[in-house]
């Protein structure tokens, strides 16, 4: 068997990379093809399987089983994890451990919640869990050298000298001017003790030896003011470099972890290693050589850049996902991608292979060191034994998602062949255009009937597909573990029982807390990682605020690696439900105290449990700690029998004293009442009659009120009625006169008419007599009688006695009517004027 040798730098960089091409998932495969399509899945992309027909009508919804199911999950196990104050808690093993395991928690979580975003870590780290098959998460000790700018305005000497006193600070700018409100209190100062000099002098000056003694203090005093140098401030600007490095966690995207094909655990694994994207100027603040960072290549490494789930996963909202983003004009932001392997292998030739970890960044070996573990910690929901890769929740709920697909766009095809279905049509006996156009009450013109008509098509069966949904429901549920009845949104539970639904919700719950469990192993390999990251690389105290106190931690005496618990999943439950629970424990609690199985120091780490539930940070502001402060010591049971018996001896004879005491007040009190109830019934008797004049004062006042209101309203019907009359009147005076009028009017027309009557008569007589003269006369005796008749009636004129008779009528009724008439006023019942009567 030939010697083991030493491995070159040559011969190291081939080995890194056969290890990483031989990896899982390097250049595609099997897995990275499962958590792409998981990811299809998840944001309901209408890609791959759930890709629709390529048929014009057809339906393209997508059901969203595997984002419900899990997003529905997230909240139960992320509040597990990280819903409490503390999302780790450290117990002893040992005794005389327990307080660094109370600040090994304290620190811990700081690290992890504070310094950290601890919150975002876990959820993200849950949702790649269950969405991605394993879970990756990477803690180190990040040394990388980063520089912030500060500024600093108005300070002074001593404040100056405090920060300058930090060894990571660095004055790159500093601006000094005088301090105008000490010139202008100093000045003050110097006014005012001249005053009170120039009024001691004065006062010296007549004789006054006390006064010259101060005039002397106040001169050196105001010579030691002036002497003092004006104070300075100081703007300076100064340049942090952090040497010391920093406990970092972060989130490993699943493409960008690689590990060997055998590999059953990250611990035993013979390689794996961290391929991810780092800018020029990252790698010269890590600390690596700057001679092989200016030869890495500018060329782009094809399998990171172009990784197709890391194109699946950008590609959701970025339709550039896959352009190249190494066209930077800043050579510090070019980004290169850089192999952070961990790799068992014989680098000194002794035969034993070591776990090194090696970064290579193009054709450049960056770091080769020696380390004690990898720095990745995994989280699978549903592990698979004998391998590291197990199965996530959307490999269990992909195929019920895509049944339902299937079976949604059946139903939706159905509902869409209902309302659109498919037509025929005798070629030219048809008006196309009104057959394609369809619209509410539209008219399809065809030249012969049955032209054109619907064809024979199957119809869906609404009934049958819900409760093939209804199936694929139960088997996603059977599938994930978790319920509608986990969920809380199955109203056909409100007609169950509580116990039947709680029997069920349980028996749901336990799935879920099966996959809790498997995930809080990561978190427990997590925060031991990071106890030893902290024990390792903190080289100075920390000083945390706990509890609204400052506490001093140092990490350098954990180094020992103590022995102790870890418990995660501190946040189980509501905190309503845990202060529930504690509550229940203390009414036990009460009840052992009795017996001696509890102490007083276990009820108060009950109640100060309460008390940080419900919100207050801090306890012993409600509670003593029985160690800090412990009860006083029991008397002797001798000295206390004794002191019992004078106690009751003491107690007898007070009672006693205290009955004769009872009754003088006794007897004091029934005299007190006496004379008290003599009082209230005279104040009574004189409140009764005070209460009666008052009554008959306001019933009085009230009469006159009523009697006042009466007249008044009567009054003001009086009123009301005589000038209602005095209207009445008024109008039938104007119709008189209107009557009046019109008769002497229609008796002027008559007469006029009569007498044109009688002159035009009087012409047409004499007009016809005149012409009977001018003819020759005859004397037959007709024309004689005819000539008499003539003038008979000539002379006797028309006859006016109807109209004589008729106007002396009117005449005799207008000399009626102008004669005054006797009037009677109707009232109502309440006595207001309704009409009149005329007598």
């Amino acid at each position: 068997m030939a010697k083991p040798q030493p491995l070159s730098d040559d011969e190291l960089k081939a080995l890194v990379g056969r290890e990483l091409r031989a990896s899982v998932a390097y250049d595609g495969g099997k897995l990275a093809d499962q958590r792409r399509k998981a990811m299809q899945y998840f944001l309901a992309e209408p890609v791959g399987d759930l890709a629709p027909p390529e048929v014009d009508g057809r339906s393209k919804a997508i059901s969203t089983d595997v984002r419900n199911t899990i997003l529905s999950m997230m909240p139960q196990l992320v509040a597990k994890f990280v819903g409490g104050e503390d999302a780790v808690e450290f117990e002893a093993s040992k005794q005389g451990d327990e307080q660094k395991a109370q600040d090994a928690t304290h620190y811990i979580n700081h690290l992890f919640m504070k310094q950290n975003d601890g919150y975002e870590i876990a959820s993200t780290w849950i949702l790649d869990t269950l969405l991605q098959k394993n879970g990756i998460v990477k803690a180190w000790w990040d040394t990388r050298a980063e520089e912030k700018l500060e500024e600093y305005r108005g300070l002074t000497e001593v404040e100056l000298a405090q920060i300058l006193d930090d060894d990571e600070v660095e004055p790159i700018e500093q601006n000094t001017y005088p301090d105008e409100e000490e010139a202008k209190a100093r000045a003050q100062a110097v006014e005012q003790m001249t005053q009170q000099m120039q009024q001691a002098i004065q006062a010296a000056q007549q004789g006054n030896k006390q006064a010259a003694q101060a005039v002397q203090q106040m001169q050196q005093q105001l010579a030691q003011i002036e002497a003092q140098p004006v104070a300075m401030l100081y703007d300076v600007a100064f340049k942090r470099t952090m040497k010391e490095g920093r406990l970092t966690v972060e989130n490993v995207p699943p493409e960008e972890f690689k590990i060997s094909r055998q590999a059953k655990s990250i611990k035993t694994a013979s390689f794996c290693a961290h391929v991810v994207p780092r800018t020029i100027s990252e790698l010269r603040s890590m600390g690596y050589p700057g001679s092989k960072i200016d030869q890495i290549g500018t060329s782009e490494d094809t399998n990171g850049a172009m990784n197709m789930e890391r194109i699946e996963r950008f590609s959701t909202d970025d339709e550039m996902a896959y352009v190249a983003q190494n066209e930077a004009g800043d050579e510090s932001q070019r980004i290169v991608w850089v192999s952070e392997c961990y790799i068992r292998c014989d680098r000194d030739g002794d035969g034993i292979a070591e776990l090194r970890k090696v970064v290579v960044a193009g054709n450049q070996l960056l770091d080769d060191e020696e380390v004690d573990c990898a720095p990745f910690i995994s989280a699978c929901a549903v592990p698979l034994p004998h391998k590291f890769y197990g199965l996530s929740i959307a490999d269990l709920g992909m195929q019920s998602q895509k049944t339902k697909t299937e079976i949604l766009r059946a139903q939706l095809d159905n509902i869409y062949l209902e309302v659109n279905g498919r037509y025929f049509a005798v070629e030219g006996q048809v008006n196309l255009d009104d057959l394609l156009t369809s619209r509410p009450g539209g008219v399809v013109r065809i030249k012969t009937q049955g032209a054109v008509g619907r064809l024979d098509q199957g119809k869906g069966n609404m009934g049958e597909s819900a409760a093939m949904m209804e199936w694929q429901e139960q088997n996603l549920e059977q599938s994930t573990g978790w319920t509608r009845y986990s969920q809380g949104n199955d109203s056909k539970a409100l007609n169950q029982t509580a116990t039947g639904v709680e029997i069920i919700t349980d028996k749901g719950d336990m799935r879920v807390d099966l996959i809790a469990r498997n995930i809080a192993s990561g978190f427990r390999e997590l925060f031991l990682m990071i106890l030893k990251l902290a024990s390792q690389h903190q080289k100075k105290k920390a000083v945390i605020n706990v509890n609204g106190q400052w506490i001093d931690i140092d990490p350098r005496e954990w180094r020992n690696q103590f022995d102790m618990t870890v418990n995660v999943g501190l946040g189980i439950g509501s905190k309503d439900a845990q202060i529930k629970r504690l509550f229940a424990l203390g009414e036990k609690q009460a009840q052992a105290l009795a017996i001696g199985v509890a102490n007083p120091q276990n009820v108060y780490n009950l109640w100060t449990d309460i008390t940080k539930l419900a919100g207050n940070k801090s306890p012993d502001r409600y509670w003593n700690d029985p160690v800090k402060n412990p009860p006083p010591p029991r008397p002797d049971p001798e000295q206390a029998k004794m002191q019992a018996q004078m106690q009751i001896e003491q107690a007898k004879l007070q009672a006693q004293m205290q009955g004769k005491q009872a009754d003088l007040q006794a007897s004091a009190q029934i005299e007190q009442m006496k004379a008290q109830y003599k009082d209230q019934c005279d104040q009574a008797q004189r409140n009764h009659e005070a209460q009666l004049e008052q009554m008959r004062m306001q019933m009085q006042a009230e009469v006159d009120v009523n009697r006042q209101r009466s007249e008044a309203e009567q009054q003001s019907l009086k009123i009301q009625q005589e000038a209602q009359l005095a209207q009445l009147q008024s109008q039938f005076d104007e119709q008189r006169h209107q009557r009046e009028m019109a008769f002497e009017q229609w008796k002027f027309e008559k007469q006029q008419e009569q007498e044109r009557w009688k002159a035009e008569l009087d012409a047409s007589v004499k007009i016809e007599s005149a012409n009977i003269s001018s003819k020759a006369k005859v004397d037959n005796a007709a024309t004689q009688t005819a000539t008499n008749e003539i003038a008979s009636e000539v002379t006797q004129g028309p006859d006016f006695t109807p109209l004589t008779a008729a106007v002396e009528k009117f005449a005799a009724a207008a000399e009626q009517m102008s004669k005054p008439r006797k009037r009677t006023i109707v009232r109502g019942e309440d006595g207001r004027a309704t009409g009149m009567i005329e007598e």
